[in-house]
């Protein structure tokens, strides 16, 4: 996480430093610090690559514009039984939907922050910062959104008899869904690949090679729709209101860099990943109902009927090993000055309980404008 802070400090005073270069002697201690990192950014991205097939541009700084289509399915499941024994399965599916976004990123020689909103099919937020170098990439996301039409599909089995339902419902209080994504990747073959070369252009590949690939990622998702007006929701749920859960993985891939002329770049990178750390926590609430009606059938057709939710409960699951998957596909054209990049990723994510469960279901593609200075 220190490359992530040496990025904000570089982005407020790699100018200033430039600026005062000529004049060493008058340098204050925090200016002579910057300038050392700098240096050391500038070596270390190739140190000990190879030239032909590996270059690193000679404008140190970049800016970008991006624009992305993205889309968020989070999916949740349990089980209960009705009167005269009927089993139940309930699914309900929350989604962003299909959303385009525009945003902004600079950086420097690969350590940048970046910022973007959605425009259209959600209204949601994503951040990141990202820092690669010669051998590694760290990346940081934070995706928020909020969904109001989730999908509810219920499969009975009636003593052998199987039918289904499948509704959507409009929300008052929409579901808010927030996730956090860290990924760190190392490469083996710097000398030949650069992983900066397909995904921020700090470096440029020149002729075609692959990596074997070590990998770490870490993911702290968060879906709450324990407001008072979807109380049937979180009764369905039996009672479960808000989930949280968490997980550490690590993983062996590849990545292949392919140019098949100058100027482009065709990247592949999968990864499957191991989850050694992987809990969820529900939160189980308790649903009053005020009315005048003396039954509780009478009660849930009174549209006078108040509902409340309340007395939050925490529960936390055992940590269980499961998989993941994560994979990236770019298309990169370098010009002198200014590149373009389309870029695409998957993460499938999977949580458990005795109650309920479900999976996460991330992809993005986008497309960067950068220009170098």
């Amino acid at each position: 996480m220190y490359r992530f802070a040496i990025t904000i400090v570089l982005l407020l005073g790699t100018l200033q430093v430039s600026a005062q270069e000529s004049e060493p002697k008058k340098q204050s201690f925090i200016l002579k610090g910057l300038y050392w990192v700098k240096t050391l950014i500038d070596s270390s991205a190739v140190r000990g690559v190879d030239r032909t097939y590996i270059e690193q541009p000679k404008r140190s700084w970049a800016v970008e514009v991006r624009t992305d289509a993205s889309e968020s399915t989070l999916k949740m499941h349990t089980d209960y039984n009705l009167e005269n024994d009927i089993s139940t399965k309930m699914s309900s599916k929350t989604s962003n939907g299909f959303t385009t976004s525009l945003g902004a990123w600079v950086g420097y020689r690969g350590y940048g922050l970046g910022w973007s909103k959605e425009l259209t099919g959600g209204d949601g937020t994503t951040f990141s910062i990202g820092a690669a170098g010669g051998s590694f990439g760290i990346n940081l996301r934070i995706h928020t959104y909020r969904s109001n039409t989730p999908e509810f599909i219920y499969n009975f089995n009636d003593h052998g008899e199987q039918y289904s339902e499948r509704f959507r419902e409009e929300l008052d209080d929409p579901i808010k869904v927030r996730s956090l994504f860290i990924d760190g990747y190392y490469l083996f073959n710097r000398k030949h690949f650069s992983y900066a070369a397909a995904y921020d252009q700090s470096l440029i590949q020149r002729r075609s090679a692959g990596s074997l690939m070590a990998g770490a990622m870490y993911h702290h998702c968060s879906a709450d729709y324990s407001a008072d007006s979807n109380w049937g929701w979180v009764y369905e749920m039996q009672g479960v209101g808000k989930i949280k859960f968490t997980q550490a993985s690590i993983g062996v891939g590849y990545a292949y860099n392919w140019v098949p002329a100058r100027g482009w770049l065709i990247n592949v990178m999968a990864m499957p990943t191991l989850a050694l750390y992987n809990r969820t926590t529900l939160y189980d609430y308790t649903i009053y109902c005020y009315s005048d009606k003396e039954t509780d059938e009478e009660a849930l057709e009174d549209p006078d009927a108040i509902f409340e939710v309340e007395d939050e409960t925490e529960i936390t699951t055992p940590n269980k090993v499961t998989w993941n998957f994560d994979a990236r596909v770019a298309l990169v054209y370098n010009w002198q000055r200014t590149y373009l990049r389309v870029f695409g990723h998957f993460n499938r994510f999977t949580y458990g309980s005795d109650i309920t469960w479900g999976r996460l279901y991330d992809w993005k593609v986008y497309a960067a404008f950068g220009f170098r200075f």
